[in-house]
């Protein structure tokens, strides 16, 4: 890492690195990293070069360096989708330049995501279509990698939402193929990466379900995704999970104490996450749900 250029850059807008660390860090921790090399947190490294008009980018000064930087944020971003922390995944992707990814695998990332944030904030539905065609037609045209998969989930959610079921159904049926060949799978000792992104296609799958009124069939796919998500100490899920969970009870017509505690648990996992989505989704279904049962 150039720390000299940092130190450069500093020094010739004029910071003194009192005035340069307040707000963001202690002046010993920037003095540290200019002294002695020892690098501050990625957050704190980004603010300070935010600051002095630099990238983390132009401080590395190896490819190597690079890389790792531009795969750390890229599984950032993919954890934000997943908590649903949408301002946050747009706000690091625009950091990603495409021409700056190298490997097969980090261009599939990027498109993947870039699809999944066009598609689950409702923007532009062709630019969703071209990433995920990218991945299926031209990087992984084969279909080896889980990156066609989880192309065909974004392109599956894209006309769900469009209310487009003719089309959803062909791309969730390739996804839901793609779930029950991995079905027996052992996923321990598996990559961090790997089975969140099964959680992910699971949980979608459920929903998908849900939506087509197969209600059933949802709830076994998400007591399967609640058990993974346990085995594995993964909670990003779980305020989606439950409040999916109180929706199929209220379409069953489970009683009010059952919905009631599904909607809780939801309401504290989501407040555990930080997903205010679920949280207010969870206050307006409590809402209707209290209306419904007062009217009766």
């Amino acid at each position: 890492m150039d720390i000299k250029r940092f130190v450069h850059q500093r020094k010739r807008l004029g910071y003194s690195q009192v005035a340069l660390s307040k707000g963001i860090c202690t002046q010993s921790t920037l003095s540290k990293f200019e002294n002695n090399g020892q690098v501050p947190s990625l957050s704190i490294l980004e603010q300070l070069c935010d600051r002095l008009g630099l990238t983390i980018d132009d401080l590395n000064k190896n490819n190597t360096s690079s890389i790792r930087y531009i795969r750390n944020l890229l599984d950032e971003i993919e954890l934000s989708l997943m908590i649903e922390h949408f301002p946050q995944a747009v706000s690091k992707l625009k950091k990603i330049h495409l021409a700056d990814l190298k490997s097969p695998q980090d261009k599939m990332q990027y498109y993947y995501l870039k699809g999944m944030i066009y598609t689950l904030t409702n923007n532009n539905a062709s630019t969703s279509l071209f990433n995920f065609t990218k991945i299926l037609d031209e990087l992984d045209e084969q279909h080896r990698t889980i990156y066609s998969p989880l192309a065909y989930l974004g392109s599956g959610i894209l006309y769900a939402r469009q209310n487009s079921m003719e089309h959803a159904d062909f791309f969730f049926s390739k996804v839901i193929s793609f779930l029950r060949s991995k079905a027996d799978e052992d996923l321990e000792g598996a990559s961090r990466n790997y089975y969140l992104r099964i959680i992910t296609m699971m949980y979608y799958a459920a929903e998908y379900h849900a939506l087509n009124k197969r209600l059933v069939v949802s709830n076994r796919v998400l007591e399967t995704t609640t058990k993974i998500c346990a085995s594995n100490h993964v909670t990003y899920f779980l305020p989606r999970i439950k409040l999916l969970e109180a929706n199929n009870a209220i379409e069953l017509g489970k009683d009010s104490a059952t919905v009631r505690r599904l909607l809780t648990e939801a309401e504290v996992f989501a407040r555990f996450n930080s997903n205010n989505v679920v949280e207010v989704q969870v206050a307006a279904l409590l809402n209707n749900f209290d209306k419904t049962i007062s009217n009766k």
